[in-house]
């Protein structure tokens, strides 16, 4: 039975129960957006109501970008209630049961910043009590948030508190039961670091702001980035086969001449783009569109570059931008912070580049893991978004990404970013520290 609420909410679905507490999305009527309604059904027992009631209260007043927010909390026609944040209904074990595998550069970064938000929740005085999967949203491509405040508690110590949440970040990383493997051992890219600050926290050695420096610090060892050498028998069809057959004979031209190479006339057969395969770290696909120029030996040079910014007004740091062609792995330009996935804002947000000389590859570097990104070409300066020509799309993989084009000669490129991954203080931000082109 859904309880009677302050006018200014709305129910909308039955979300289920958790435990004793039955759960609601309810629509906040004067702010416009969803809420999570979480009540104790009338004739619970006073001691329990209280119990809800000062849990709340007290985690109502911390603020944390991976706690959940507490708006509001109280009782009406004896039914006690808590009003929070809507952070996407999806939580830790929600992806687990879909048996999705979370990224490590998406789940180290939350792993700490949740056992921060734990360490801020002990601050208050408040032990949490019921940490477990279903107490962790986790929606994608959002910082992952503690929450399940008021449940009736299964411990009463902080320590026990890290103790559930070092565990449930060991059995997340290897869907094993705890203490059957390392998360090193089954996930590459997981340093023996993070196996140690998971043993000591579970074994009560640490406490929780000490396992969110030790988490923070593991470094991820990422794989070392392999560049596009070849071909792939799935790439077989009449354009690839083409394209790659005139990419051999002017392979062969320049070897046999010395220097000019073969020239590839306009509306050849290397004029067209094929879809490609992803060349190591970002999944890439390409579309027909490019003229092809008369090939060079000249190597490709960024000549300039500038933030493009068509469906916004803030500039996108167009001061930084030469930063990213500069030559200089410890410069980058970056994209404004956005409070909010940024599909939800506009369109998008990049970097246009001129560039003199002959194009094949388009080489992104010092990038944000979990940016997608398309890749557009233009003989010059454009003056409406529509008038670029899309060649390929793609995530960032790896800190970067090495894209195959079809042939162009000069003319502007704009590495156009669509979605922004969440940093650990829940803002959504890119950046480029090199974008450079191989011909």
């Amino acid at each position: 039975m859904a309880p009677r609420l302050p006018d200014r909410y709305r129910l909308e679905v039955r979300l289920g129960t958790d435990g004793d507490i039955e759960e609601w999305l309810a629509t906040d009527l004067p702010l416009d957006r969803p809420v999570l309604l979480r009540f104790l059904p009338a004739g619970t027992s006073p001691d329990r109501s209280a119990e809800f009631l000062e849990t709340v209260r007290a985690a109502a007043g911390v603020s944390h970008t991976h706690v959940a927010t507490i708006y509001a909390a109280g009782t009406i026609d004896d039914t006690t209630y808590s009003i929070s944040e809507w952070a996407g209904g999806v939580s830790l074990a929600d992806r687990a049961l879909a048996r999705e595998a979370i990224p490590p550069e998406e789940l180290l970064p939350n792993a700490a910043g949740l056992s921060s938000a734990l360490a801020a929740i002990h601050a208050a005085g408040i032990v949490h009590g019921a940490i477990d999967a279903e107490s962790i949203l986790f929606s994608a491509a959002h910082p992952a948030k503690i929450a399940g405040f008021g449940r009736p508690p299964r411990w009463r110590t902080a320590t026990e508190d890290v103790q559930s949440l070092s565990a449930l970040f060991e059995s997340t990383i290897t869907g094993r039961p705890i203490g059957a493997a390392l998360p090193s051992q089954v996930v590459d890219a997981i340093s023996p670091e993070v196996d140690l600050a998971l043993e000591q926290g579970r074994s009560g050695e640490v406490d929780a702001l000490q396992l969110a420096g030790a988490l923070r610090a593991a470094p991820l060892l990422a794989p070392p980035r392999r560049r596009w050498t070849g071909w792939n028998w799935r790439w077989v069809g009449p354009a690839g086969i083409l394209f790659v057959i005139a990419g051999l004979l002017v392979l062969l031209g320049s070897n046999l001449a010395g220097q000019g190479g073969i020239s590839l006339p306009s509306g050849s057969p290397g004029s067209t783009s094929p879809t490609t395969s992803p060349p190591s770290n970002a999944a890439v696909t390409g579309t027909p569109g490019t003229t092809t120029p008369e090939a060079s030996l000249l190597v490709a040079e960024a000549v300039s570059a500038s933030a493009y910014d068509p469906f916004g007004t803030d500039g996108e740091h167009d001061e930084l931008a030469s930063q990213a062609i500069d030559g200089d792995f410890t410069t980058s330009w970056k994209t404004e912070s956005y409070n909010s996935p940024l599909p939800r804002l506009k369109d998008g947000v990049g970097l246009s580049v001129s560039v003199r000389g002959p194009v094949t590859t388009v080489e992104i570097s010092g990038a944000r893991d979990g940016t997608v990104f398309e890749l557009y070409w233009a003989p010059g300066q454009v003056s409406a978004f529509g008038d670029w020509t899309r060649i390929a799309e793609g995530t960032i993989r790896n800190g970067g990404a090495n894209v195959p084009v079809p042939p162009t000669d000069g003319g502007v490129w704009l590495v156009w970013y669509t979605d922004l991954p969440a940093t650990t203080e829940g803002t959504y931000t890119g950046a480029i520290s090199e974008v450079r082109f191989g011909s």
